[in-house]
């Protein structure tokens, strides 16, 4: 078969159009040169496209079939076009981004919702995993970029820049005896087991940050370590101890109703903890994922 792209978009413009010489004049072409583009690919083809038998061509059954192909030959050349003139330009073809399962989620689709928009020819692949998973996802090339919450230690191959820092929330179940408590002092909290995320390199457990840095979250002689918020919520929740917590995994449906809310009088500062986005210091940044950790950092902060 020796059809080729034109006559492809002079099908099209004559089936849209409803007449040769109306996609004539949308192609900029004279009217010959549509019949006899449409005419050739039917003999290349070995159908025919239109009944021409009325005033204006109609479109037979086979035709109706081949402007559905013609369509979708037409969109992947758009988008081979696209990939091309990206990879051209310097941009990623291919970005595989690794997030805490324990971040909020709706900052990060509306970042990827507009990454989609902006970039329609890019292949992503979403990580999601626990705090430890993210940074060995990055340095072990897995993952291009990683979103997590703030670690004391990480690999030496990472570069790591604070994007965000969001509030935390102090809480125990709801039929914890403190929870009834309007107020309640770290003396008291530090007669009950807290429940602290822990670094998966043995680094010191972490719930907090000051202006200075890292705080050491362990404010009571009883803790248990876990390496996911969402699983320190669900103990909580069940009476296990209490925790501070990201403000979004208080709040998260599951667990709203089973725990409570604490303020806690003479916390040394209020509660926060920062978010990292981390990425092989090797590794080169191409302008989507500059763009993305710029974005991340804007929907995070909000």
């Amino acid at each position: 078969m020796q059809w080729n792209l034109d006559q492809l978009v002079c099908l099209l413009a004559a089936a849209d159009s409803g007449s040769f010489s109306a996609a004539a004049r949308r192609l900029g072409k004279a009217q010959s040169a549509v019949s006899t583009a449409i005419a050739h690919l039917e003999l290349d083809l070995g159908l025919t496209l239109f009944d021409r038998r009325r005033h204006t061509p109609v479109l037979t059954a086979e035709g109706e079939a081949m402007v559905l192909e013609a369509r979708e030959i037409l969109r992947q050349c758009d988008q081979l076009d696209a990939r091309a003139n990206a990879l051209a330009s310097g941009e990623e073809s291919r970005l595989t981004l690794a997030v805490d399962e324990a971040l909020p989620y709706p900052p990060l689709m509306e970042a990827l919702t507009v990454l989609a928009e902006r970039w329609p020819a890019l292949e992503l692949s979403l990580l999601n995993g626990a705090q430890d998973d993210i940074p060995s996802w990055v340095a072990d090339g897995t993952a291009d970029l990683g979103v997590l919450f703030s670690q004391p230690t990480l690999p030496e191959a990472l570069s790591v820049r604070q994007i965000a820092r969001l509030s935390q929330t102090a809480i125990v179940a709801a039929d914890h005896p403190l929870a009834g408590e309007r107020e309640v002092r770290l003396s008291t909290l530090s007669r009950h087991r807290q429940l602290v995320v822990a670094s998966p390199l043995g680094g010191t457990p972490l719930g907090g940050t000051t202006q200075g840095g890292h705080r050491p979250a362990r404010l009571s002689p009883r803790v248990w370590q876990l390496n996911s918020y969402y699983a320190i919520a669900e103990l909580v929740s069940q009476g296990i101890g209490w925790a501070l917590v990201p403000e979004h995994i208080a709040a998260y449906p599951m667990y709203r109703s089973l725990v409570s809310r604490l303020s806690i009088s003479d916390l040394p500062e209020p509660a926060s903890v920062d978010v990292e986005l981390v990425r092989r210091r090797a590794a080169g940044r191409g302008p989507i994922a500059r763009w993305l950790e710029s974005e991340l950092s804007a929907r995070l902060s909000r």
